[in-house]
């Protein structure tokens, strides 16, 4: 690509845009006979752990790589080779078979590097994939260890439990400090070629989407060893004399604080504590039936004396938002429960900008703007655009019986007394019958959740 022309012209934004909502494989984009890139769903975990757990996190992972090749639908082109650093055809010979992933681990944790386990099915590791696995083994030092999973909306859409439940398994192997789920601009998470056309097209669609997240482990996944109180516990040679007031946080990396969530987060005991909060209190502040809230047991240790759980928070359903539909009221909700603890000045740049680029890519300002797009003075992506995308007044918005529902919340219909419910966008009305007529329903002005 070159850097001094366009990535997309205009009426090829337009087209990329209508054809991404109207895919259920999702749309991609390529230019020069480059690597085809677009949205996908992921999730990624930022595990936050001593030297020790090194190895065990090696084994953790190879697991997780053992259910995840079982899960997908399509098999995998690539796989990375760490001793050669290289990619090779999944079904080389000379791949290392799983159960040498460890033996391979501790020659790396030997040389003090990263251990990796990745995996695509794409043809071109910068190409966004369908099913992708990265995994980042670190030795604990300043840096998460990471992993990140891409998987295939239209399988998804057909095996939600499945998904949801496996996600929730490697949370409770994984005990992250961090795990989000959502819509990303991907290339499975490795952030090598094709970094900067990801750059500009997350710019791009965040215009378009606030369903939208943008997670690059690489270079968010920094937490500074010195950012937590109790760090002399696991690094005591590194803080030794050290004054305890001078803690340094890195505030454009998610040793910060959380990301703005867009569909699924977690709230483990270490953030819960930074938040002041309890489970109850989080529970009654998102207290919505669309809403899912999964209590998972956390063990013991020095951020978590009490062996307090992690709260796994689904926002309802997976969904790009398009802005066109309006400020969607769960993410408001959520942003303005974390708000206290939101990393505002996360840095969303895979490479730094320069001179004279004429694709649009975030800076510093409107990376600010961005994060803080739910919130009830933010004025993302334009005050014109968002004004013209909050919903018709209750009045004017009415759907008759046997009609998909046009906007997921709360209805009711003059048909039948207290028959205020709540319905799924796309959802079919249903006819109530009786003597009234014809059943129309009619949004409801008050959208809060019955207590």
């Amino acid at each position: 690509m070159s850097t001094a022309e366009l990535f997309m012209e205009p009426e090829e934004v337009e087209e990329f845009i209508r054809d991404t909502l109207e895919d259920d494989a999702l749309n991609t984009y390529g230019v020069d006979d480059g690597p085809e890139i677009g949205l996908c769903p992921y999730t990624s975990f930022y595990i936050y752990h001593t030297e020790d757990d090194y190895l065990p996190l090696v084994d953790k992972m190879v697991a997780i790589y053992k259910v995840f090749e079982k899960l997908i639908d399509e098999p995998f082109q690539l796989v990375w080779k760490d001793d050669t650093q290289d990619w090779l055809p999944a079904d080389d010979k000379r791949l290392p078979g799983l159960d040498e992933f460890s033996t391979l681990a501790r020659i790396q944790q030997e040389d003090l590097r990263p251990f990796w386990i990745r995996a695509t099915d794409q043809e071109n590791p910068a190409a966004t994939a369908r099913w992708a696995i990265d995994g980042k083994i670190c030795d604990g030092g300043m840096r998460y260890t990471t992993l990140k999973l891409t998987f295939r909306l239209k399988w998804y859409n057909q095996n939600k439990t499945r998904w949801q439940s496996f996600v929730k398994d490697c949370i409770a192997q994984l005990q992250p400090e961090h795990c989000y789920s959502g819509f990303e601009v991907g290339n499975g998470g490795f952030n090598i070629l094709g970094a900067y056309e990801s750059d500009v097209l997350e710019r791009i669609c965040a215009y378009y989407f606030y369903g939208m997240d943008i997670d690059h482990t690489m270079r968010m996944g920094s937490h500074s060893y010195r950012y937590h109180r109790d760090d002399a516990l696991f690094y005591p040679s590194l803080v030794e004399g050290d004054d305890p007031s001078e803690k340094y946080t890195n505030p454009s990396n998610l040793g910060a604080g959380l990301r703005t969530p867009t569909w699924c987060f977690l709230l483990p005991p270490f953030w819960l504590a930074k938040l002041g909060k309890t489970a109850a209190d989080v529970r009654a502040e998102l207290d919505d039936p669309r809403i899912e809230i999964t209590t998972i047991p956390y063990a013991v240790g020095p951020h978590n004396p009490n062996g307090e759980p992690a709260l796994w928070i689904r926002l309802g359903e997976l969904d790009l938002h398009p802005v066109e539909n309006g400020v969607p009221d769960l993410l408001v909700k959520a942003n303005r429960l974390i708000r206290p603890i939101r990393c505002d000045y996360l840095n969303l740049l895979t490479l730094d900008p320069w001179m004279d680029d004429p694709n649009p890519r975030f800076d510093y300002e409107s990376a600010q703007r961005w994060m803080r797009r739910f919130d009830e003075d933010s004025d993302w992506p334009t005050a014109d655009k968002r004004k013209a995308g909050l919903p018709a007044p209750a009045a004017r918005l009415r759907c008759p019986a046997g009609q998909p529902c046009p906007r997921e919340g709360y209805w009711h219909t003059p048909a039948k007394t207290g028959s205020r419910r709540h319905f799924r966008a796309d959802e079919i009305m249903p006819s109530l019958g009786g003597d009234y007529g014809e059943t129309i329903w009619q949004w409801a002005q008050d959208q809060s959740a019955p207590t």
